[in-house]
């Protein structure tokens, strides 16, 4: 058990003693007292007759009607819908008592990495400058500084037992990290090391690069996937190259680990680089928090133009202003030994717009002087109007048709023509069951959005920016109960930024904005809205049903009761009107 789960615990022990449950229930709900316990109505369902209990002897609560239990901080977080730490934090400020939850343990294995990492370290630095691997460094041009800064080592074998041994760790946490293979094997030997850190900062895992020329080894092995190292996640150099791609507001995505160096010492610092798989959507995420602003510079051989292409279909759909960078050399790395900073500065100017490298890409796989090829051609490019058209970026077509034109020798009004016919022959789905099953999955979702306020309002502000001011104009902040829905709002008169939202939001708002962001179909917005204005009325028909019924409830006067009952029978009958 960890130092800081003993001092929590603490702190929660003492806010339960010294804050009375009555006390503080009494102040949300109208209690009596029924013997030596209190009873109120239960506001986690709808009932006539009370059957929530308090209980002063335990400081519990207890509903009969819904099986709601727990003690003082639960009820707070079921009550006002908030995580347990917000509701933590809320009672300690009741009770006066100073709450410091901001510091997170670090995993062991974390430490165990930072750990072996330093020794890694440790041995390059102490290396002779006519090791080997201060040989292969120096072909790379990479400095002792640079090496400081990267936290760059070697792999001798022997690393993993020593840190284990002086450290006193548990060999099961070496096996955890992907460190230690069977029990007793390294899994890095004779490896120049290259420490990968998430993207908040923690060393989860290790590159180790392969220094003599062997065909039998593989030139590049990663640290294996495991709990906290996840290749889909990770942007090398994402943590400490953060704060340059927001003064520079835009990132420049390359595909290796000395990439991201090179260009780094070139001082291109906005740089990142992807861990030797595909661009995903969690890394999309990431640099949504510092910028919507792409240039891709992957190696120019036919790989690195699929991953170009690949990480294009990844961002266009996300509203990312993408460039593409055409360079004459087979990577970044070779770049920056042959040019200068001035030099690769004016290529990343001269980045052209990513629509224009799908046209020129495809061209290059095809004769366009064969009438066959030409047409086989016509249908890739149909297929990405397609897309354009479906995720709503139609002010790329223009010049996409422009650009098509002017590659095949055709006139616009042709290429329009063929790109519209063809594209709308274009199924969801070669096969019919998985046309099926993505139309069952379209249909699920969109059911998941109309019957959730919060996500019908944020798939709304989120995928159609223009209905914005709709969503103003139709909706204030009094007409949502959802304390997520009330942090967007205070988060939204600051910023209409989603990375700022995304930086700034709690837990929960951050997962479902990601969440929304995230989703891939575009429904139509006005049935969408429709359906938000109808959850809002049917929800706030609920809550005065609700409120009546407490009225009826507290109230003696036969008269009066008569006339609620009446009230909220006209109110149910409301409920029965589909708008």
């Amino acid at each position: 058990m960890s130092r800081n789960y003993d001092s929590l615990k603490k702190v929660i022990d003492e806010i339960k003693n010294k804050v009375d449950i009555v006390d503080f229930v009494n102040s949300y709900l109208s209690l009596s007292k029924r013997g030596k316990n209190y009873t109120a109505l239960c506001p986690f369902h709808a009932e006539d007759t009370p059957s929530f209990y308090i209980f002063p002897e335990t400081q519990t609560f207890h509903c009969f009607g819904c099986g709601a239990h727990g003690d003082v901080i639960t009820f707070l977080e079921k009550y006002e819908q908030i995580s347990f730490l917000d509701a933590l934090k809320k009672i300690a400020t009741y009770a006066g008592i100073e709450l410091d939850i901001t510091q997170k343990e670090k995993p062991v294995e974390i430490i165990f990495n930072e750990e072996v990492s330093k020794l890694y370290n440790y041995n390059l630095l102490n290396l002779s400058s006519n090791h080997k691997v201060w040989q292969y460094l120096k072909k790379r041009e990479i400095t002792r500084e640079l090496v400081e800064e990267f936290e760059l080592g070697f792999a001798t074998g022997s690393e993993i037992q020593k840190v284990i041994e002086e450290n006193l760790f548990d060999k099961d946490i070496a096996k955890n990290t992907g460190l230690l293979i069977n029990g007793e094997k390294e899994f890095f030997y004779n490896r120049l090391i290259i420490p990968i850190r998430n993207n908040d900062g923690e060393l989860v895992g290790f590159a180790g690069r392969q220094i003599e020329e062997d065909t039998n080894a593989p030139k590049y092995l990663n640290t294996p996937e495991n709990k906290f190292f996840k290749k889909s996640k990770i942007l090398y150099g994402y943590h400490k190259n953060k704060k340059f791609i927001k003064e520079n507001d835009f990132v420049i995505l390359v595909e290796g680990y000395f990439d991201v160096i090179s260009m780094y010492k070139l001082d291109f610092k906005n740089v990142v680089g992807i861990l030797g798989s595909a661009f995903t959507k969690d890394h999309a995420v990431e640099l949504l928090k510092a910028t919507n602003k792409v240039i891709t510079m992957y190696d120019m051989d036919e790989s690195g133009q699929k991953a170009t292409l690949s990480t294009i279909d990844a961002l266009f759909a996300k509203d990312f202003q993408i460039a593409v960078s055409k360079y004459p050399t087979k990577d970044p790395d070779e770049l920056t030994k042959k040019h200068d900073n001035k030099y690769i500065a004016e290529i990343l100017k001269n980045s052209y717009k990513f629509h224009e490298f799908i046209v020129d890409y495809y061209s290059e796989k095809y004769d366009l002087s064969n009438e066959f090829a030409l047409e086989k051609y016509l249908k890739e490019m149909s297929r990405w109007y397609k897309k354009f058209e479906d995720v709503g970026r139609i002010s790329y077509l223009q010049s996409f048709i422009e650009n098509i034109s002017k590659k095949t020798g055709k006139g616009t009004e042709y290429i329009q023509k063929i790109l519209e016919r063809t594209s709308a022959l274009i199924p969801v789905s070669s096969a019919s069951n998985e046309s099926n099953s993505q139309t069952k999955d379209t249909l699920y979702v969109e059911k998941d959005i109309r019957y959730d306020i919060a996500k019908s309002y944020l798939y709304l502000w989120i995928k159609y920016p223009h209905y914005r001011e709709i969503l103003k104009n139709y909706f204030s902040e009094e007409d949502f109960s959802s304390q997520l829905l009330k942090e967007f709002f205070t988060l939204t008169s600051q910023s209409s930024d989603i990375g700022f939202l995304l930086e700034n939001s709690s837990k929960e708002l951050s997962e479902l904005i990601v969440e929304v962001w995230k989703i891939e179909y575009f429904f139509n917005p006005e049935r969408i809205l429709s359906s938000l204005k109808e959850s809002i009325r049917r929800t706030k028909i609920n809550e005065q049903i609700e409120e009546l019924k407490k009225k009826l409830h507290e109230t003696k006067d036969l008269s009066e009761k008569t006339n609620i009952t009446s009230q909220i029978i006209q109110l149910y009958s409301k409920l029965k009107i589909v708008n």
